[in-house]
């Protein structure tokens, strides 16, 4: 039997293996993104919202480590002695607890001081996020999101998401909100680079304009007599043209690998927690259909939104969206500064041209027209070339009217894109088309920087 001394430093040696242990593994419990989780836990990470993932930093945090412990692991940075930024090989990433505020402006620039003296720069604008997020609180929308970017760079350019008048950036990284039209991007992209349509296609059909069911997109020779070219079938957003094209030309494999090239299904690298989009689309064919039209199980957050505009606009080059411009030490040195990162090329440069242009047909006479139909009485913006895409949906989480915008606006450098969104009950006065219209002139009345060029 042991003596007291003896079994008293078998317990210390225990208590210090078991301690051990819990940093040995505490990497992996941060590392969210990590391209190397595989299988069941990564799916299972893949579809955590970004409260679950803050929920389990936290829980890590508080279980195996001392606050005093991580103030002083340089891989961390703490505000207020909680972790909220990792640097892991000199790239910063924001810890899914953390969503910064935005309330400090120094310089022309959002800063935030941390422990220890550091200080990061964002590259979200305050003249931007400021009127964006005064416009949307002054209608009083229950849920309302603007993200803007620098399709060149990457660079986040506002960053707003609110319930009920309070903002609430983490809204932005959640993938719950349904794509709803969004999608028939894909579907037409995937047409395009098949070479089975052009934009001047002419497709016939019968019902309605947003009539969708088997019903409507069999053919009928007795019975179709409305027709659209694809251009204006985008730009007016007509479901039985989409699922017709979707039918007549395409597969539900071909469908899934565009997605996945636009970066629906796995996780877009970044230095914020988003959410991965997703997009089921099924094997049977009428399910198929209303998948192509936009009526299928598909989800996106606003950023991904944001970067696919972005990528249309950038020669079907997709940036990696980030918010991070800087990080300062104490004594004001630089110890990181962003560049652009590719991220992934959703189509060719010719497809993405031609995408942007029949995207116009949106604003000049499509489903935006109303929210831009000023645009052209303005000396100041009518010079300016606004392409994009609606799309509206009833969607659960949270409940309401979905109603989307995402685009881009050019004057050829420089150019923004931007996503924007309204959920609410189908009965207030702006819309997601307003809140982009109204974001896009701000951008343009600035007085623009280097900040915005890429």
């Amino acid at each position: 039997m042991l003596d007291p001394i003896s079994r008293a430093l078998l317990s210390r040696i225990f208590v210090l293996l078991l301690l051990s242990l819990a940093l040995y593994r505490l990497p992996a419990f941060f590392d969210v993104s990590s391209p190397s989780s595989s299988g069941a836990a990564s799916l299972l990470n893949a579809r955590k919202s970004p409260a679950e993932k803050a929920a389990e930093v936290r829980f890590v945090t508080n279980s195996f480590l001392p606050q005093s412990f991580l103030s002083d692991d340089p891989s961390f940075l703490t505000k207020n002695g909680v972790p909220v930024i990792r640097i892991l090989d000199n790239i910063p990433s924001l810890l899914p607890n953390y969503v910064p505020q935005f309330s400090t402006v120094e310089e022309g620039h959002f800063v935030t001081h941390l422990d220890g003296g550091y200080t990061v720069v964002w590259t979200v604008d305050p003249e931007l996020q400021t009127r964006i997020g005064k416009y949307i609180r002054g209608h009083r929308v229950p849920y309302g999101f603007f993200v803007a970017e620098n399709p060149k760079n990457g660079r986040l350019l506002a960053f707003w998401g609110s319930r009920y008048g309070k903002y609430d950036g983490s809204l932005i990284l959640r993938a719950t909100y349904p794509a709803a039209s969004l999608f028939k991007i894909i579907t037409t992209t995937d047409a395009l680079s098949q070479h089975k349509i052009t934009p001047d296609t002419r497709i016939y059909f019968h019902g309605c304009l947003y009539c969708i069911g088997p019903a409507y997109w069999h053919n009928d020779r007795r019975r179709d007599r409305l027709e659209f070219t694809v251009a204006e079938a985008l730009g007016r957003s007509i479901n039985t043209v989409f699922a017709k094209i979707a039918l007549r030309y395409l597969s539900p494999n071909d469908l899934r690998e565009t997605a996945s090239r636009y970066g629906f299904n796995h996780p877009i690298r970044s230095d914020l927690p988003i959410d991965q989009s997703h997009a089921d689309i099924p094997d049977d064919l009428n399910g198929f259909a209303f998948c192509s039209a936009g009526f299928g199980d598909v989800g996106i957050s606003p950023i991904h939104a944001a970067a696919i505009a972005g990528a249309l606009s950038n020669d079907g080059v997709m940036m990696k969206p980030h918010m991070v411009e800087k990080i300062l030490d104490r004594s004001g040195r630089v110890i990181f500064q962003d560049s652009p990162e590719y991220l992934s090329s959703v189509t060719s440069p010719t497809i993405s041209k031609t995408m942007i242009s029949m995207m116009r047909s949106t604003v000049i006479k499509g489903t935006g027209h109303r929210a831009f139909f000023r645009w052209r009485f303005n000396p100041k913006l009518r010079h300016i070339l606004v392409s994009g895409k609606t799309g509206t949906l009833t969607g659960k989480n949270p409940a309401g009217h979905y109603v989307w915008f995402i685009g881009t606006a050019s004057n050829q450098d420089p150019t923004i894109a931007v996503a924007a969104l309204t959920i609410d009950q189908g009965i207030w006065t702006i819309k997601g088309p307003d809140i982009a219209s109204k974001g896009m002139y701000t951008f343009f009345n600035e007085k623009h920087s280097d900040r915005y060029h890429g």
